[in-house]
C-alpha cells in the first residue's frame, strides 16, 4: 500500500494542481454529457447543464465564480438596452473591455483569481459576442432571416444557459447558440457513446506521453539560471522537445472536450448512410498541425473553432484594409490571452513567417511544378523552418515575462529576435509573385 500511494504522491506531482483540476472537470464532464443527453425536454437539459457549470465553476474558482456571472449579466443588459444595429459591436467593445480590466488587475496583482477563472472568461467572451452578431444579423436560429427577424434577444435564461453551458465550458471548442439550441431542442437521439470513446481513444496515447515528457523536460527549467549556461544546441533541442510537450497538453484537452460535445449530442448530425458528422465541433487537427510545412496551413489546424470565430467575428466585420486585417486577428487574439508581452511576442511572429512563405510560394511555383525533386525539397525546407521558428516563439507565450525572455534569447545569441527581423525584411522586399490560378467547378 504504500508503494501504491507513492506512486499517486507522483502522479500528482506531475500533474501539478491546476493539471489534476483541468483533468478532473474533463473526465467528470463525460458521463455527465451522456446523463444530459437522455433528459428529454430542454427544460431539464438547460437547468442540469447550468447547475453543473456553476457547481464546477465554484469547486474550481471559489468566489471568482462571481466574475464570469458578472460578465454574462452585464451583456445580457446590453443586448435589452443597446439598439440592435450596434449590438454587435459595441458587445464586442464591452466584453473586451471586461477582459482588459480583468487582465490588468492580475497583471498588477491587486487581484490573483484562479488560474481557470482565465479559461472560463475567455471562452464566454466568445459566446457572447457570437450572440450578439448573430442576433444583430438575424442569424440566432435556423428560421432567422430578413422576412422573419427576432424581435428581441432570447430570455435571460436561455442567454445564461449558454453562457454556462458545461459542453466547452472550459477548453472550448466554441459553439453558436444554433448549435447549443439544436442540441437541447433535439428530438433524434444519435447513439453517440461509443463514437465518443472511439474518438478518445487518443488519450491513451497522448496523456502518458505527456506525462513521461512533463516529467522529463519540463518546461520551466528554461526559466533557470542553469538552462541559460547551457550551449545553444542544447538550448534548441530543449525547446524543440518542450514545445511536444506544451502541444500535447492541448491536444489530449481537446480530444478529450469533442468526446463530451459527440457523447451529448452537441454539433453531431447523422447522415443518411447512418454515419455522424461531428466536423463543427471538431477544434484540432494533429496530423496537419505536425506535418504541414506552411505555418498558415499549421494555424488552420490548431483551435480551430476560434480560428472560425476569429475570422467571423474579426476578419470579416473589420474595415481595415485586407493587406492588414491578418495582423489585427493575431493582435486580436494577444489581446484575448492576456496583457503580458510574452503573448504579442508569439502572435505578431506568425504573420511575418505566413507573408514570407507565401511570397516564395508564388515565386518558385512554376519552377516547383516542373522539378518534383525541387518540390521535395521546398517542402522539406519549408517544414524545418516553421518547426524551428515555431519551438523558439511559443517560448514568449509560455514565460510571458519579457525580461526572462530576453535574458533567454540573450544567451541564444539573438537567433530568434535576428530570424524574425530577416524574415519581415526579405517579407516586404520580395515581390509577391503569381498567385495560384482559383479552381472552378
Amino acid at each position: 500500500m504504500a508503494d501504491v500511494w507513492e506512486n499517486i504522491q507522483w502522479f500528482c506531482e506531475v500533474l501539478q494542481g491546476d493539471n489534476v483540476a483541468f483533468l478532473v472537470l474533463l473526465v467528470s464532464s463525460f458521463p455527465a454529457a451522456l446523463f444530459m443527453k437522455y433528459l428529454g425536454t430542454p427544460t431539464k437539459k438547460q437547468s442540469f447543464s447550468i447547475i453543473l457549470a456553476l457547481v464546477q465553476t465554484w469547486f474550481i474558482c471559489k468566489g471568482d465564480t462571481i466574475i464570469p456571472v458578472a460578465l454574462s449579466a452585464l451583456s445580457y443588459a446590453a443586448l435589452v438596452f443597446i439598439p440592435k444595429r450596434l449590438i454587435g459591436r459595441i458587445t464586442f467593445h464591452l466584453t473586451f473591455s471586461f477582459l482588459l480590466v480583468f487582465k490588468l488587475l492580475v497583471f498588477s496583482e491587486i487581484f490573483i483569481p484562479s488560474y481557470m477563472t482565465d479559461a472560463v472568461l475567455l471562452l464566454m467572451v466568445l459566446r457572447i459576442v457570437s450572440y450578439a452578431y448573430d442576433y444583430q444579423h438575424d442569424e440566432v436560429l435556423e428560421g432567422d432571416n430578413k422576412d422573419n427577424k427576432p424581435s428581441s434577444p432570447i430570455s435571460f435564461i436561455d442567454f445564461t444557459g449558454y453562457c454556462f453551458c458545461f459542453v466547452g465550458y472550459w477548453t472550448g471548442p466554441f459553439y453558436n447558440y444554433r448549435t447549443y439550441y439544436n442540441m437541447l431542442h433535439s428530438k433524434t437521439l444519435i447513439r453517440s457513446s461509443k463514437l465518443a470513446l472511439w474518438h478518445m481513444r487518443w488519450m491513451l496515447l497522448l496523456l502518458p506521453i505527456h506525462l513521461a515528457q512533463n516529467a522529463l523536460i519540463p518546461l520551466d527549467y528554461v526559466m533557470e539560471a542553469e538552462f541559460v549556461e547551457r550551449s545553444f544546441l542544447y538550448k534548441y533541442l530543449y525547446m524543440f522537445a518542450g514545445f511536444w510537450t506544451f502541444k500535447l497538453k492541448f491536444y489530449g484537452g481537446w480530444v478529450m472536450a469533442e468526446g463530451i460535445c459527440i457523447a451529448c449530442n452537441l454539433g453531431t448530425v447523422e447522415k443518411d448512410d447512418g454515419s455522424v458528422d461531428y466536423s463543427s465541433i471538431v477544434n484540432i487537427d494533429i496530423y496537419n498541425t505536425e506535418i504541414q510545412w506552411e505555418l498558415a496551413n499549421c494555424v488552420r489546424a490548431w483551435n480551430k473553432s476560434v480560428q472560425r470565430w476569429m475570422k467571423t467575428y474579426v476578419y470579416d466585420t473589420t474595415t481595415l484594409p485586407k493587406s492588414i486585417r491578418t495582423d489585427f486577428v493575431f493582435g486580436i487574439s494577444a489581446f484575448w490571452h492576456g496583457v503580458k508581452p510574452g503573448y504579442y511576442l508569439t502572435f505578431f511572429s506568425a504573420p511575418p513567417m505566413m507573408k514570407l512563405q507565401q511570397k516564395v510560394g508564388n515565386l518558385t511555383r512554376s519552377y516547383r511544378a516542373d522539378h518534383p525533386t525541387a518540390e521535395m525539397v521546398y517542402r522539406i525546407v519549408n517544414w524545418w523552418f516553421v518547426r524551428l521558428m515555431s519551438c523558439m516563439f511559443f517560448l514568449p507565450f509560455y514565460i510571458l515575462d519579457l525580461n526572462t525572455i530576453l535574458n533567454v534569447w540573450s544567451s541564444m545569441y539573438w537567433v530568434p529576435w535576428i530570424a524574425i527581423t530577416v524574415t519581415i525584411i526579405l517579407g516586404i522586399m520580395l515581390p509577391t509573385g503569381p498567385r495560384p490560378e482559383k479552381k472552378t467547378s
